[in-house]
């Protein structure tokens, strides 16, 4: 065998080695992605003497566009363990904090979905103790979020 045949096979290999990548890169990066997270946190008011306020319990729900394009998202819905009324799926409802959805995220930006802890004990009284995060792009795909133990 000539070594100019051997070194063409080897070049054909890699370029379509080469192709074969590029093109998963290509639709792997348009494909939707979001990170989304449920945690519990505390916020504490500050006056401007510096003087600490009263701490207050939060469930938030943190929505990351981990893809490169932009997504938008419709409200997250929450799904229990447990049915209650023959209903798993709810929403929390904010009068306090009016957010218009659709809302867009560019690659990298977070929303933070906020509710206050009574929430919370309101689930627990009802006998549920896990709930999942579950938010769909205008798209129609859902992403869901890993259980959190109420």
């Amino acid at each position: 065998m000539d070594y100019k045949l051997i070194v063409s096979i080897y070049a054909a290999v890699i370029s379509t080695v080469v192709f074969v990548w590029r093109l998963y890169e290509f639709y792997s990066d348009r494909k939707s992605k979001l990170n989304i997270k449920i945690r519990q946190n505390t916020k504490i008011s500050v006056s401007n003497n510096l003087k600490f306020g009263e701490s207050q319990i939060y469930l938030t729900t943190t929505i990351i566009n981990i893809g490169k394009p932009k997504r938008m998202i419709e409200q997250p819905i929450f799904m229990s363990n447990k049915k209650v009324g023959d209903q798993k799926y709810f929403n929390f409802l904010s009068f306090a904090n009016v957010v218009k959805y659709p809302i867009a995220l560019d690659s990298g930006e977070k929303f933070e979905y906020e509710v206050t802890n009574d929430v919370i004990e309101d689930l627990k009284e009802k006998g549920i103790s896990k709930i999942k995060a579950v938010v769909r792009d205008t798209h129609g795909k859902s992403h869901y979020s890993k259980w959190y133990e109420i």
